[in-house]
């Protein structure tokens, strides 16, 4: 069953995966590609930088394309298409 997990895992780093946001399927702005990679990004504030509380500043989602490289900001959460099938 581990076997399993790390070749899907392995599978879908490879190949990105489809999302949805606000219930449509979220394509690239750039090229119209549907297949992305999912990462966390820091939203650091000066202020909390400046007293080193970066760990308390809150975080959005995005996704970088997997065919051009553009990267897409979402504040709320995304539904992960390819899992669910």
């Amino acid at each position: 069953m581990l076997s399993l997990i790390r070749f899907m895992r392995a599978v879908i780093s490879e190949q990105g995966c489809e999302y949805e946001a606000g219930g449509k399927i979220v394509s690239c702005r750039q090229c119209g590609s549907t297949r992305f990679f999912k990462d966390k990004t820091q939203l650091n504030r000066k202020d909390m930088t400046l007293w080193g509380l970066d760990y308390f500043d809150r975080s959005a989602k995005t996704l970088r394309c997997k065919q051009c490289g553009s990267i897409h900001w979402f504040g709320k959460s995304l539904v992960n298409l390819t899992l669910s099938e």
